[in-house]
This record gives C-alpha cells, structure tokens and sequence, in this order.
C-alpha cells in the first residue's frame, strides 16, 4: 500500500512540475508586493501588493493598499491607488474611471519593459504622468518609475521595487 502512495505522490510531484512556470516565462503577470527598502518617494509610500494579469495585450491589474487616513491618495499614485485597472500594451488608448473623473492611458510593451503615459483632470487640473515598469531578467522583480506633473506644479516622482510572491 505504501509503495502505491509513494508512486502516486511521484506522479503527482512530477505532473505539477510540468506545469509550474518558470517566473521569467510568466512576464509581468503575477502576484507582486512592494519592497520598502529599496523603494523611494516623493509621497510617503503605501503598503501596496498587486495582482497583474496579462492576456494577450489587455492587462489588468488589481492593486491592494491600506486606505490613506484621509481617503485621499496623493496624486503621484493616481492610477497605482486605485482597486483596478485596465491597460493595453499595443498602443491603444484605455479610458479608466477613478472616482468622480477620468483617467486615459496609452501603454507600450518593448521585452521587459511595459510604458504607460497618462493624463486626467482633477478638480480643474491637468495632470500627466508616465509608468515605466522593468522586469529584471530572471522575472522575480519589477521596478515601476513613477512620474507626474501637474498644471499647478505639483510634481512627484518614486520608484517602486515590487517582488514576485
């Protein structure tokens, strides 16, 4: 009777071997979570894990935070503090709601790089910024350089070291 449960925990064993992914064939889909210590800001920085999902060139991407003691985020993290949303890599123009206004991104995808220029206005400022997320060659972390500037002169910049879970 043992011998059969060893064979089936083997079989078992190598099947889910077969079909575990190898983290640099996953790209940027995956569940990710911030690295404070190698991360900087202009804002302080939010306890933030995200859940990024790649199908072709739609991506979604489900971020999870702490809610700001003020249930405002700041605005360098417009788009990065939000529950959810939708991009496309191939260039196409994606229009997301946040809250009472608009958001409208174009995203690129060059290898392991993923490009994001957005612009929104908020409470009669135009704001604008850009996303460059890097994925490190062997797939375990992301770098997303944030920068944004606004009308009234607000600018913010960060870079977040996000680690594959």
């Amino acid at each position: 009777m043992s011998k059969k449960i060893m064979g089936l925990a083997l079989v078992l064993s190598l099947t889910l071997a077969l079909f575990a992914k190898d983290p640099k064939e996953q790209g940027f889909s995956g569940k990710w979570a911030l690295v404070k210590d190698g991360s900087h800001s202009t804002e302080p920085l939010p306890d933030l894990h995200q859940d990024v999902k790649v199908h072709g060139s739609d991506v979604t991407i489900q971020n999870r935070f702490p809610e700001p003691a003020n249930a405002v985020a700041p605005m360098l993290f417009l788009g990065i503090m939000t529950t959810s949303i939708q991009l496309k890599t191939d260039g196409t123009e994606v229009t997301n709601q946040i809250g009472p206004f608009a958001y409208v991104s174009k995203t690129t995808l060059d290898g392991n790089t993923m490009t994001t220029d957005w612009h929104a206005e908020v409470n009669g400022d135009s704001v604008q910024g850009k996303w460059i997320r890097t994925l490190s060659d062997d797939g375990k972390q992301t770098t997303l350089q944030i920068n944004e500037t606004s009308t009234k002169g607000q600018n913010g910049n960060a870079t977040l070291v996000m680690k594959r879970k």
